[in-house]
């Protein structure tokens, strides 16, 4: 019996639980079966291998032989198929355990997917995560009835903001030691700030450190392109280990060409506003995106202040992402810190960049990505984005 199985893992963010769930469908794309169960304490790549499991589990348990297992984690993905090492000793774990359940079927083919492909297992995950229920196996004619599979389907919860520090204020004398520290400290992304010295007035670093360091961590690369003429690097840095680039409109003169290249290579495009750019310029295109990056200063070197009227921005973002229900995470870039990340978070971002505000900010990395958590966490309002 041949089984295709949709996974998805969802992170709440530490200290509070994550969640995973399992669809289950036949031969003909019939649902037969989900899963779902909450997961306390996980991150973003420990929630996708524990969903993983479970589904590979439940396959066994149905008798199946022969299995497709879908994802929309790149990168979990990847290192199933043997593309990325693992480094991370947890993350080994649970890929050596996913590794020995795969070599009790006939054949199991791994690939990726676009996460709004993934819809019913992201729904069954987030519902696990935020209303905490117990676990559960159902029978999904009866649940596809009542919560069809929509490509575009909105979550009925909000997850938590994801916290991406920026390498650009790390200690460039240990980097490896920095981008591990940071998987431990509970980070969702990598934030790496790509400086060209035209687009922007300094150099920063290239695709060689983001290649030496893709293997030191599991976490997702979000790299920033602020140079001129993405579209001659976008192959190299998807290539080198970039899970989501971001281009800015100024750098291009074809927007819709680099973004569509970006998505062609299999990477999150995202594209990247600069305080004074028109938002009018994003919109034609928002339905292509993964993100869309707002910076809250002038991007070019860290350390600057927050400019606090692109919040409005933000705020005309949210409204677009909402009133279409596209799964876009809407990222904030700049100055941002434990005493604005409400603010963001109130103004609708669901992503937050942080250089200074994690390296320099006289505590251990670990402390200060938990205290900007715990500062966006103060804001009542509720994030529609959905998890990448």
């Amino acid at each position: 019996m041949k089984l295709t199985l949709y996974v998805d893992g969802a992170s709440v963010g530490n200290p509070k639980r994550g969640g995973v769930g399992v669809v289950v469908c036949d031969d003909s794309g019939k649902v037969v079966t989900t899963y779902s169960a909450p997961l306390p304490q996980a991150t973003n790549n420990e929630a996708e291998y524990h969903a993983v499991l479970e589904a590979l589990r439940l396959a066994k348990k149905t008798g199946a032989d022969e299995l497709t297992l879908l994802s929309d984690s790149q990168l979990i993905m990847r290192q199933l198929n043997g593309t990325y090492k693992v480094r991370s000793p947890k993350l080994q774990k649970l890929h050596a355990e996913a590794l020995a359940l795969t070599r009790k079927f006939r054949r199991v083919t791994v690939e990726h997917i676009p996460r709004q492909k993934n819809g019913l297992a992201n729904r069954l995950a987030q519902e696990a995560a935020t209303q905490r229920v117990e676990c559960r196996v159902q029978s999904v004619e009866l649940e596809a009835k009542k919560k069809p599979l929509t490509e575009h389907a909105a979550p009925k919860t909000p997850p938590s903001v994801k916290i991406a520090p920026s390498i650009l204020s790390a200690d460039f004398r240990r980097l490896g030691e920095v981008i591990r520290e940071l998987e431990l400290a509970g980070a969702d992304w990598v934030h790496f700030d790509v400086m060209d010295g035209r687009f922007v007035p300094n150099i920063s670093f290239g695709l060689p450190v983001i290649e030496a360091l893709r293997s030191e961590t599991s976490l997702p690369f979000d790299v920033h392109l602020m140079v001129l003429e993405p579209e001659r690097y976008i192959a190299g840095f998807v290539k080198g280990g970039a899970d989501i680039v971001a281009v800015h409109p100024e750098a291009t003169h074809h927007l819709h060409r680099a973004v569509a290249l970006v998505k062609e290579l299999g990477a999150k495009a995202s594209v990247a506003l600069n305080p004074a750019t028109p938002l009018e310029v994003v919109r034609p295109i928002l339905p292509m995106l993964n993100v869309v990056l707002v910076m809250s200063v002038d991007p070019g070197f860290a350390g600057q202040n927050f400019l606090p009227f692109v919040l409005d921005k933000v705020k005309t973002l949210r409204r677009w992402i909402d009133e279409t229900g596209l799964p876009i995470e809407l990222e904030m870039d700049g100055g941002v810190n434990a005493n604005n990340a409400s603010d963001c978070v109130a103004a609708g971002a669901t992503v937050l960049v942080s250089a200074s505000g994690i390296f320099q900010s006289g505590k251990s990395i670990a402390e200060a990505v938990q205290t900007l958590r715990q500062a966006a966490a103060l804001s009542t309002r509720n994030c529609s984005g959905l998890q990448i």
